[in-house]
C-alpha cells in the first residue's frame, strides 16, 4: 500500500497539464506564489530547524525537564511550519527524494519505528553523525523519526544525564533536517535557477513555459495537498467505524501533533490559493468557486482545532470522530472545486489525479 500510494502520488504530480487560451491566469502567478507565500513558509521553516538543532544541543550538553520541553515546544513549532512547506511538492521539494527524508509518510508497516527502535537498541554510530545519517534509510532521519526520538518509548531519559547516544542521535536528525531546510530555501531564493524558472515562464524554459503551465503545477499542489491530508493522514486512522479506528496509524500520535499538522496544511492551503491572485481576474460568478473552496477549508480547519482529545484516541472517541469525519468530508469538497471548478474557471485542463480511487 505504501509503495502503491506513492507511486500514485509521484505519477499525479508529473502528469501533464493542458492548458486552453484563458486570461484568467495572473502573468505574475509565479512571482506572486514566490514572494508571497514560499519565501515566508521556507524561511519559517528554514529557522525553526535551526533553532531545533540548537535546543537539542543544548539538552545534550545539559539535561533536564526544562531543557526537554523546550526541546519538545520547538518540534512542535517544526511541525507547523513543516506543514506550510510540505504544500510546495514539487521543484525543489521532489528533487533528491526531499519531501521523503524529512517526512517518510504514509508508512503503514511501521518502518520508522523498527528501524529507530533498531538504531537505539544498538546504538548506531553511524546515525549519530549527520554524515552518514544523511546516507541511510530515509525513515531513520525525518520527523517521524525524531518524534519517536522525543516522545517514544524511553525518551523520558533524555532528561537525565546518561543517555547520550539518544540525544546525539536526535541531534544528527535535527541537523539534517535543518541543512535541508536551507538547501530548500536556497533553491527558491531570486537568482536560483528554479526561481527564475518559476517566475520567468516562457517559450525557451524548460521547466514552465507559460504562466498557465505555473498555475497548473500550483493547483495540482493545492489538491494534492488536501488529499494526502485526508487520504493519508485522517482516513487511515479513522477507519470504517469506530471499533476500526486506531489513532496510531496518523502522523506525529505519539506528540499529540496529529491535528495541528493538518490544521497548518489547511491554513497553508487558503494562503497559497489566496497568494496566486486568481481572484483579481475572475468575474464575479467564476470567482464564487474561490468563495466555496476557502468556505470548505474554513470549516475543515475549525472542525480539526475543535478536536479535544489525544490523536491516539480521538478517531475512536465519539465526539472527536465526528469532527474528524466532518473535516474529511470538507476537504474533498475543497478538493474537488479546485480540482474541476476552479481549474476550469481559470482555463485549465487537470490530468488524471491517480490518488482518486485508490
Amino acid at each position: 500500500m505504501l509503495k502503491t500510494l506513492l507511486l500514485c502520488l509521484s505519477l499525479a504530480l508529473s502528469l501533464p497539464v493542458q492548458a486552453q487560451e484563458s486570461g484568467h491566469i495572473p502573468p505574475d502567478i509565479g512571482t506572486r506564489v514566490a514572494d508571497r507565500y514560499a519565501a515566508s513558509s521556507l524561511a519559517g521553516f528554514a529557522g525553526v530547524t535551526g533553532r531545533l538543532r540548537g535546543k537539542i544541543e543544548e539538552l545534550c550538553a545539559r539535561p533536564g525537564k526544562a531543557a526537554l520541553a523546550e526541546v519538545r515546544a520547538t518540534f512542535a513549532d517544526t511541525i507547523r511550519a513543516w506543514a506550510y512547506v510540505s504544500i510546495l511538492r514539487f521543484g525543489p521539494l521532489v528533487e533528491e527524494n526531499r519531501f521523503e527524508h524529512i517526512f517518510f509518510w504514509p508508512d503503514p508497516r511501521g518502518v520508522t519505528l523498527r528501524q529507530v527502535q533498531g538504531v537505539l537498541a544498538e546504538k548506531d554510530e553511524q546515525a549519530a553523525n549527520p554524515l552518514t545519517l544523511k546516507e541511510k534509510s530515509v525513515a531513520l532521519q525525518g520527523l517521524p523519526a525524531l518524534e519517536f526520538v522525543l516522545f517514544g518509548s524511553g525518551s523520558e531519559a533524555l532528561a537525565r544525564v546518561g543517555d547520550g547516544f539518544r540525544c546525539r542521535y536526535g541531534t544528527a536528525i535535527a541537523a539534517n533536517l535543518a541543512n535541508r531546510a536551507a538547501a530548500l530555501e536556497a533553491a527558491w531564493a531570486p537568482g536560483s535557477s528554479f526561481h527564475a524558472a518559476f517566475t520567468e515562464p516562457g517559450a525557451d524554459n524548460a521547466l514552465y513555459r507559460s504562466p498557465k503551465e505555473v498555475a497548473g503545477e500550483v493547483v495540482k499542489a493545492l489538491g494534492t495537498t488536501l488529499q494526502f491530508a485526508r487520504d493519508a493522514e485522517l482516513l487511515p486512522a479513522l477507519g470504517d467505524d469506530a471499533a476500526k479506528a486506531n489513532g496510531r496509524r496518523a502522523p506525529f500520535w505519539r506528540s499529540n501533533l496529529t491535528f495541528a499538522l493538518v490544521g497548518a496544511q489547511i491554513e497553508g492551503t487558503m494562503a497559497l490559493l489566496q497568494s496566486t491572485g486568481f481572484g483579481t481576474r475572475l468575474d464575479a460568478e467564476r470567482r464564487a468557486v474561490i468563495d466555496t473552496v476557502l468556505f470548505d477549508l474554513e470549516h475543515a480547519l475549525g472542525a480539526v482545532d475543535d478536536v479535544q482529545a489525544p490523536a491516539e484516541t480521538a478517531f475512536a472517541e465519539e465526539k472527536s470522530r465526528r469532527r474528524i469525519t466532518y473535516a474529511a468530508v470538507a476537504l474533498k469538497g475543497a478538493n474537488r472545486s479546485i480540482s474541476e471548478e476552479l481549474s476550469a474557471a481559470i482555463g485549465l485542463t487537470m490530468g488524471f489525479n491517480a490518488l482518486d480511487g485508490d
